[in-house]
Formats: structure tokens, sequence, C-alpha cells
């Protein structure tokens, strides 16, 4: 919608994070108008905004749905057993050296829990699927849910070093090479590998899901693999070949890591009423950072001519803010 293009472009580009599947129709579209007005002050006045009203600007209706599917996934991480004790160490490093708060965790569920479904209702219906299709929807929910593992998992590490004293090679080029500001890529898998081997000291062969796992994944998404249903087998095309259930294993691996970072994120504190919570001090940080930009005039101007760049980019008319 041409009324909503800046927030679109925005997330897009992934600059700003916000629970969109959350925000009422009205409040995308206030938020629309105070970006394109190019000032800070704007941004922050409605995000108080929302944090005073958020009965009026939030579906809670829909806070209460995402609080079950949350935790209906979180479950699924004690239900699983295929987590490797690789895998156990990288997700007790991330749970207590990183911070994955409900409102990351909404993003995660809430706008990419798209890949989730099909894979749930691709459990539901594998019986009643040709073996083609499933075997074609396993490889695309796997290198989906793998994709959005490495990119978390990446902005996490990225704010760990920046509060610790690492001058390895492997650190530096996590840190200098990757073009997460201009491209919003992340690292890649065999790197992310390389970093948890050092500071988790585990062998580059590892069993978790970014030692040998990663490797399958790569063939599936540069296409380097195919299924034979005559043979049922999974062939590369370098000629080597794997069962349908070794494959499977390698996606209920990657399932179940996603799962079960959750579940131990999470807690035994997580309610309904603590996501409210949250989203309200999360607006309300949001309010004084845009606060602290408006009050300081060198970034008043960087934000209003950033603001005038994307709306640019974005093709939207009338691209001049207001100062």
């Amino acid at each position: 919608m041409e009324e909503t293009k800046l927030i679109g472009y925005l997330l897009e580009k992934e600059e700003i994070i916000l629970p969109t599947i959350l925000l009422k129709q009205k409040a995308i579209l206030e938020l629309e108008q105070n970006l394109k007005k190019g000032r800070p002050l704007s941004v922050a006045q409605f995000f108080k905004k929302v944090y005073d009203n958020f009965d009026e600007y939030i579906d809670i209706k829909g806070v209460d749905k995402l609080f079950k599917i949350i935790k209906e996934i979180s479950e699924m991480g004690n239900s699983y057993h295929k987590t490797s004790e690789d895998d156990k160490k990288i997700i007790e490093f991330l749970v207590k050296e990183t911070e994955i708060g409900y409102t990351h965790i909404l993003e995660i569920v809430g706008q990419r829990y798209f890949i989730l479904q099909v894979a749930g209702e691709l459990e539901k219906s594998a019986n009643k699927l040709p073996d083609v299709l499933k075997i074609a929807l396993f490889m695309w929910c796997f290198v989906n849910i793998y994709e959005l593992l490495l990119h978390e998992i990446d902005r996490r590490l990225l704010a760990y070093f920046k509060t610790q004293n690492y001058e390895s090679k492997n650190v530096k080029k996590f840190l200098k090479r990757v073009k997460r500001e201009k491209y919003g890529e992340h690292a890649t898998a065999g790197l992310i590998n390389n970093i948890f081997c050092e500071i988790l000291n585990m062998k580059e062969d590892n069993n978790s899901i970014f030692g040998k796992s990663r490797l399958i994944r790569n063939k599936i998404s540069h296409s380097n693999m195919f299924y034979d249903s005559e043979k049922r087998e999974i062939i590369l095309l370098n000629g080597k070949k794997y069962t349908v259930n070794d494959f499977l294993n390698e996606y209920y691996k990657v399932f179940d890591f996603l799962c079960s970072w959750i579940n131990k994120a999470l807690g035994e504190e997580f309610s309904k009423e603590r996501i409210i919570s949250d989203m309200k001090k999360y607006f309300k940080a949001l309010s004084s950072s845009f606060l602290d930009i408006e009050r300081n005039g060198l970034l008043r101007k960087v934000y209003g001519a950033y603001i005038l760049k994307l709306k640019k980019e974005a093709g939207i008319k009338n691209a001049s803010t207001t100062n």
C-alpha cells in the first residue's frame, strides 16, 4: 500500500524492529505519517502515544493469539529429542550471554511464523502428500528456518562481541567483513561455526547445526541436490547421496534447535501480561531514543537526510521532509 510504503521499506532493510503484526491499522498509518515528516520529535511523540494508549494502538486479541502460538512452539522444544550436546552448548550460551527479549520472539514467531505454519501443516499432512512434494517442502522449510537462525544468531553475537575484548582472526572477520548495514547480510554458517568453536571450545567438525548440518543447507540453497523418487534418495550433484531418513534427521535437528532455543529463553515467567509489559517498555524506550536525536542538532539533521534518502529509494512521491 502506498500509505505505508516507508514502513514496508524500513522493515525490508531491517533498519527497525517492530511487531507490526500486532499494530492496528490506525497505528501503522500514524507511524507512516510521522516517519515521513522527517522529524525525530514526531516519531517520539507517536511512540509515547502508543505507550500511553496501548489498547488503542495494539491488537490485544492478536497478543493473545501470538502468546498461544509462541507457547505451542516453545513446548515443542520439550517434545523433540534431536538436540545434540553441541547444540545444547550453543543454546545455553545464547540464553546466558545474549538477549532474546519478547519483542524479538514476536519478530521471529510473528512475521516469520509462516515458515513454522508450513512445517506444522506438512507434519499433519505428510501421509497424504506424494513423496516428491513432501521432500520439496521439507527442503524449503529446512533452508528458511536455517536462514532465520543465522540472522538471529548473527545479530546476537554482534551485540555480544561489542561488549567483549576478543582479538582473534575469526572475530575480526565477523565484525568487519559482514555487510550488515549496507546489505542487511549475516555471517555465513561456516564463520558462525568457527566463532562457536572458538568461544565454546568445540571441534570444527562438530554435531551442531552449524557443523555437519550446514553442508546440506548449502547444497539446498544453491540447488545442488535433488530428490530421486525412484530410488528414494536425495542426491547431490557431486554424486553424494542421502537417504530420506538421513535428510529428515537433519531437518528435525534444525527445527528442534529453534524450538529448544525459544523454550529455554522464555523460562517459567512467560505470560501474555509479560509480553504486554515488555512491549510497553519497548515503545517507551523508542520514544526516549527519538527524543535524544531531536535534542541533538547534528543528529536531527542526519536523521532528516536519512529519511529523505529512504523515501527516494522507496519511490515515495513528494519525498521532501518537514524540518
